[in-house]
């Protein structure tokens, strides 16, 4: 028999014992290939490392953003009567409203502009480009911490990821 087999050659078969067998003894041969492997010898690495930084990228992005829209009378409600039962060695260390409204501003602009570096590093880690600014993104990932650290978590794993998988990048 005959057998046009995946990758465009002619394999001849010969016919002996049952179909399964003759699967069995293709399969192992290659010459059957599996309809749902992928045909590629790249590993999924920088695609789990870019989507994972992609995702701390934005988690970050909604905190910061949020942190930096607090407003002076949520501040006055809500953190100035925690500052005021500060204990005495403290109270010379006095802050204003406005001021924590500027240190929130100050903060959520720079952690702003890490998390889009983070997921500038997950798109060129999803392309396989540029390994040292996946990198990069992935380091600066580590401080935009996000909601309860966990875009610090998810920058950590893609940062792994990603150097285990150098070869991966052109």
């Amino acid at each position: 028999m005959i057998l046009l087999n995946l990758k465009g050659g002619i394999s001849l078969v010969r016919e002996s014992g049952s179909a399964s067998d003759f699967e069995d003894k293709m399969f192992e041969k290659n010459v059957i290939g599996d309809p749902f492997q992928q045909p590629s010898s790249k590993n999924s690495k920088p695609l789990i490392a870019g989507i994972l930084l992609m995702i701390a990228g934005g988690l970050s992005i909604l905190m910061w953003l949020s942190l930096a829209a607090i407003d002076v009378p949520f501040i006055e409600t809500f953190i100035m009567p925690e500052l005021e039962s500060m204990p005495p060695e403290y109270e010379s260390f006095a802050l204003s409203a406005e001021f924590i409204k500027e240190l929130f501003v100050v903060c959520g602009t720079v952690g702003f502009f890490l998390s889009i570096f983070t997921i500038l590093g997950g798109i060129m880690s999803v392309r396989r480009q540029l390994w040292g600014l996946v990198l990069a993104g992935g380091i600066l990932g580590l401080f935009t911490i996000g909601p309860v650290f966990i875009s610090s978590i998810l920058s950590l794993i893609a940062i792994i990821l990603v150097a285990t998988s150098r070869n991966e990048f052109q």
